[in-house]
């Protein structure tokens, strides 16, 4: 009788551990971690790049259709992996989907509802063909395909010319600022991959922005710790690391429309040798100002806040807003830039051979 009991035991344990029957070893599932996003006739060309398993190198494979779900559908039903979008990293959106606002928002749409992709999936824009970017990115990366992830995570913050933007601060940020927004860029030059600048969207419009630009775009925000400048001081070129950033926005009324101070505490390391004194100051002051006025151009000669100054009217003043257009606000408003820049040298000499 005991003998039974045991063997039942010992039966109902191995019922019990057969409980993931169904489901699909990872070999046998393609874990996506980049999708390219173009236009197609269908709808919208996908370009899914998988991860590598073991020794099997990922190969990119495309599929075209007129949503994200139905794109997955029709990958399964030609191969025998399942793709799993669940180790999703990296969404790269081509000229065409970023040109097009409405397959832009439902694309977005369908990104936000979806209960497998996470709300961190990094999104990257290109003034090209998404596609060409994913094949770039896996020329970069044949082992892992996590090349953007890694730049971004370990890179990007230190260098000051380009941002990470997830899908969840992206939504907020095209919400708050009524469809328009910056996403970091993402270029193709031959066959290499180039990651800087920024693209900013607005109204199915794409406006372009180069490294300098798009650090005027880091100095608003207050990020740019990192920022590598350089100036020309008594016939020397002279670079600054710029190693703490701040902002802060006032506004007030005026007769021609509304005010903006922007005021940027600064801290910057003098890289050149010299030591610090407040016509270098100066200088880089006259330098970071110009950078973000230039920088500010952009989206006065758009017609429309791409840089989020708006958002942070109607939180700090709301009053200021009553009753006026958002575009008719933007035009009219003056945007002041006051860098307050304090820089030391970079320290005693290593060696005594420079004297």
């Amino acid at each position: 009788m005991a003998k039974g009991r045991l063997l039942f035991l010992v039966c109902a344990a191995c019922f019990l551990l057969t409980g993931c029957w169904d489901r699909k070893d990872p070999e046998d599932r393609a874990f996506i971690i980049t999708i390219g996003v173009d236009t197609a006739e269908a709808g919208y060309h996908f370009t899914f790049a998988p991860a590598n398993m073991e020794e099997e190198e990922g190969e990119p494979y495309t599929v075209e259709a007129a949503t994200l779900a139905e794109a997955v559908v029709q990958a399964d039903c030609r191969s025998s992996r399942k793709t799993d979008l669940g180790q999703l990293k990296t969404v790269i959106l081509g000229k065409g989907v970023l040109e097009e606002e409405r397959r832009l928002t439902h694309f977005l749409g369908e990104l936000e509802h979806n209960q497998i992709v996470s709300e961190q999936v990094m999104l990257l824009a290109t003034e090209g063909q998404a596609a060409d970017c994913v094949n770039a990115v896996l020329e970069e990366d044949s082992q892992t395909g996590l090349f953007l992830w890694d730049f971004y995570k370990n890179t990007a913050k230190e260098v000051a010319v380009t941002k990470s933007l997830d899908l969840d601060t992206f939504l907020t940020e095209w919400q708050e600022q009524n469809g328009a927004a910056v996403l970091p860029r993402i270029a193709v030059e031959g066959e290499k991959l180039r990651l800087g600048g920024g693209i900013g969207i607005a109204n199915g419009q794409m406006y372009g922005l180069d490294e300098k630009q798009e650090q005027g775009y880091l100095f608003l925000l207050g990020e740019a710790d990192g920022a590598l400048l350089e100036g020309t001081y008594q016939g020397e070129k002279v670079p600054v690391e710029i190693r703490k950033s701040d902002v802060h926005y006032d506004f007030v009324q005026r007769a021609d429309g509304i005010g903006c101070r922007v005021t940027l505490p600064l801290e910057g390391i003098l890289q050149g040798g010299m030591e610090a004194e407040e016509n270098l100051e100066n200088l880089f002051e006259t330098i970071i100002k110009q950078e973000i006025e230039n920088t500010i151009g952009i989206a006065k000669a758009a017609g429309t806040d791409l840089f989020g100054i708006l958002p942070r009217l109607y939180r700090q003043a709301p009053r200021l807003m009553q009753g006026q257009e958002r575009d008719t606000l933007w035009e009219n408003m003056t945007v002041e830039i006051q860098p307050q820049v304090k820089l030391r040298d970079i320290g005693a000499k290593k060696t005594g051979f420079i004297q």
